[in-house]
Formats: structure tokens, sequence, C-alpha cells
């Protein structure tokens, strides 16, 4: 150390005396530890009285006190930063309100959703219900989610866009410890379907295809899932089979459904950053008891166009669905199909098929990469390469999208007010003005293979609507 840092912590004097010691004895000035040592030599060199040497020995010491005070009392500081870490929140926006623990062992967010749709009918369908013009709300999320100890993650969600009563939408605990094995508990998404375990955050359309209609969707039960390579992921679960909010009420017909996943995305095996090669197969077996009838509404939430017949007895009911996916760069092309089979054990003969399916191109005008939004099995958010904000030339990102969907309960008969076979087309165009909002605005066209029932004898061949919604979750 050279007598001009030393000089910061020490006395002039005692910075004179290492100057002196050092011309005398030939080495640099010492810290302070070694000042008493120095000293001793000066005073027997003759170069200190006694008197100096006593006065400056003591103001060694005391500079030693000092510095060991300083010493103790940062270290105590640093423990206590490092033990409060666990409890201390510190709060941050990103894509939603979130606050993290200093350890970042345990982090609680705010989220929710709200849609805000317009939907507009053409007059074949005019006097249904289903097919008045009109606004509505068609979801009002608000929940809480986070994580508890890093290997444990919960959510909890209201749907408060019910006209009776808020309901719940989900609600889970999922252990984490290991990507490749994890378990989660509650209501949550059943592993099948791309486009179902695609939020309705980051849908491509409006409204999602016929084949959701027969994919699970939020059930309660218990599932074990993960990625035990890159690129392969899988899920198991078990469910009461009954839709969301419904707790098994049968003590004879008390079987669960098996509901299973899985799939890979080949360009995350091979590294390739610009492309997604998803490709996966689902399954779902379960009993369901008599009365539960399937039924089919178009894609543009108007008519109810299929309502198929009750087997009169409890049946086994299963379902087997196939997906691909494959985007490169701002391009995305992706299909599904799902059988729906309904079977009898007991009574009258009854096997019967539903089959779905669709397929869909997409394009982000604005160069963003879907393989950005493409995470575990599922698209994610788009985030805008220039998001929209006043005085910016950002625009946020721009899609196109074309759908065909199908729909074929050819096995069932037909009433002679609704139909067993449609299609439907759906022109969309999405802004996305920044990660977190989104405007959409599609035309759905949906054609029956024979003409159903509107009201009061008033029969239509087709259905035309126009669709917008304006979407913000946090």
């Amino acid at each position: 150390m050279g007598v001009e840092k030393m000089s910061v912590v020490m006395p002039k004097r005692l910075v004179l005396a290492a100057s002196i010691a050092a011309m005398f004895c030939g080495f640099a000035a010492p810290a302070s530890a070694d000042m008493e040592s120095l000293l001793d030599k000066l005073r027997a060199k003759g170069v200190l009285t006694e008197e100096e040497y006593q006065e400056m020995r003591t103001d060694v010491r005391a500079e030693r006190r000092e510095a060991a005070l300083k010493k103790a009392q940062d270290e105590e500081k640093a423990a206590k930063k490092a033990e409060g870490a666990a409890t201390d929140l510190s709060g941050k926006f990103r894509d939603g309100f979130t606050w993290e623990s200093g350890d970042k062992e345990n982090a609680i967010s705010i989220n929710g959703r709200i849609h805000a749709d317009y939907r507009s009918f053409s007059e074949d369908s005019t006097g249904n219900a289903n097919s008045a013009n009109t606004f509505d709300v068609r979801r009002a999320y608000i929940g809480v989610s986070g994580r508890i100890a890093n290997d444990w993650t919960f959510e909890a969600v209201a749907d408060v866009a019910q006209t009776a009563a808020p309901q719940l939408d989900v609600a889970w605990a999922n252990w984490g410890a290991y990507k490749e094995v994890q378990f989660r508990a509650g209501q949550f998404k059943m592993p099948m379907a791309l486009e179902e375990l695609t939020s309705s955050r980051f849908i491509d359309f409006q409204e999602r295809s016929f084949v959701d209609q027969y994919a699970p969707a939020k059930e309660r039960g218990a599932m074990i899932h993960g990625a035990p390579f890159t690129g392969v992921f899988y899920g198991v679960a078990a469910s009461n089979g009954t839709g969301k909010n419904n707790n098994e009420t049968s003590s004879v017909v008390d079987g669960k459904d098996v509901i299973g996943r899985l799939g890979a995305n080949f360009a995350e095996i091979i590294g390739n950053k610009d492309m997604v090669l998803h490709v996966a197969g689902a399954f779902s077996d379960g009993k369901q008891a008599a009365g539960a009838v399937p039924s089919a509404r178009t894609e543009g939430r108007g008519l109810t166009f299929f309502t198929g017949t009750s087997p009169g007895a409890t049946y086994d009911r299963k379902r087997t669905a196939g997906e691909v996916s494959l985007a490169w760069k701002q391009f995305k092309a992706q299909g599904e199909v799902l059988n729906a089979n309904f079977k009898t054990e007991t009574g009258a003969p009854f096997d019967r098929d539903i089959e779905t399916s669709y397929g869909e191109v997409m394009w982000l005008i604005t160069g963003e990469k879907y393989a950005d939004a493409y995470r575990n099995g599922a698209y994610a958010a788009i985030k805008p390469n220039r998001a929209f904000k006043k005085g910016t030339d950002g625009w946020g990102a721009w899609e196109v999208g074309l759908r065909v969907s199908k729909f074929d309960a050819g096995d069932f008969p037909v009433s002679p007010t609704s139909t067993n076979k449609a299609d439907a087309t759906t022109v969309g165009l999405k802004w996305i003005p920044n990660t977190n909002t989104r405007v959409y605005l599609n035309y759905v066209q949906t054609d029956f293979d024979t003409p159903i029932n509107v009201s009061q004898g008033k029969t239509t061949d087709n259905e035309k609507a126009i669709t917008a919604r304006v979407a913000v979750y946090f």
C-alpha cells in the first residue's frame, strides 16, 4: 500500500513515520496492522523519541480497533441482507404484475384477461336467439399465480363474466422440481389438442375450431407431465371427465377419464430457432352417464346445428387426436384431427363416431417469428418487433390467416331440424399493438349439409358471421 492510500485511513504523523521507515529500511509503507512493529524499529534506530513512539503506538492501536469495528459492521450488514433476501419482495411488470423475493425462490403475480366481443350475423340465421347481433364480454378473468420454494407453482383464476355468478376457471398446484417429471392436481387443462392447450390469450382466430368442441378442456383431476428430452413433451392425466367445475356425482359410473398426449418439436431437437416442426398425438378413454348428449355449435358462436341422440344407457367415450404445426419464420401451417367414439356396453347397441378436423395457414406480415412464441408443445404470446406507441414509428404486429374446418357426425341420424355435417371457413385479420393486447376481425361462414331450423319453421343452409374482439391480458 502506498503512502497516498494509507493517508486515507491513518493519521498524518503515522504516514510520516511510515515514509521515514521506507527510506531507512528499504520497503514500501505497511498497512496499519504492521505499524506497531515498524515503530519498534524506528525507535531502535533512534528515529523516534520515546514520547513520539508511545504516542504513535496509541494512534496505531486506535486505528486498528476502528478498522476491526468497521469490518464487523460491514459483515453484519451483509449477513442481514442475505437473511432478509427470502422475505423482501420487489415488484416489476413483465407481461404482467409480479412480486419476487430477493432470493428468487418465491413469487406472486396478479393476472387476468378481458375479451370484449361483437358478433353480427347474416339474415339467414335471424330469428334464433344465439344469432342475435350483440356486444359480449366473452371472458373476464382475474386471478393469482406464483411460485413457492422454487419448485411449487400454483394458479387460481375466477371467470367474472358469467351472468349468474362468478365461476372458477382454473385452480391447480404443480410440483416441478424436475422438468422431466412434474405433478399437477386441481382444475386445469387436460393434455389433448394443440388449439385447446394454446391459451385463449394467444389463439390464432377469435374462436377455436370444431375440433375444440370435442377435446377435453378444463376438468378436475391430476396429471404427470414434463419434457424428458430436448424438444419432447408428454402429459398423462386422470379426470372426472365431466367438464369444468363438476365433481363426480355417480357412484355407479365412477370410472375416471384417462387422457394422454405425447409429442415433439423436431426443430428444437436439431437446434433450428427459426422453425417449428411440431407433431403430437393424444387419446382419452372414459365412461359417460346416460343422458349426456353430444352437440355442436358454429365457430361464429351462432346456431347450434347438431344435437346427437342419446345412447339411453351408460356408454364409453373414446377420443383420439393428431396435431401438426409447421412454422418457418413468419409463416405457419397447422392442422388437427379428432375422432370421438360413443359406444354402449349394455342395453341397445350404440356405436357411433364424430369426426372433426381443421387446417389453417397464418402469416405474420410484419416479420415476427412463430418459433419465438412456441413453448413446450403450445404457442404463447407474439411479441411485436416494434410495439405500437404514440410518437414512434412502431405499429405493432399484423397477422392474417385462413382456416377451413369440418364436422362429420354421419353415424348419427339427421333430425328434421338439424344436420350432422358442416364445413366452416374463417378469414382473420389480427393487430397486436403490444405483447399484452390483441384486436381480432374475423369472417366466418358455415355451410350445413342439410338445412337446419332457425325458428318458427324458418330454415337455412348456411350461417355468415362477422366477429370482432378487443383483448387485453396481464
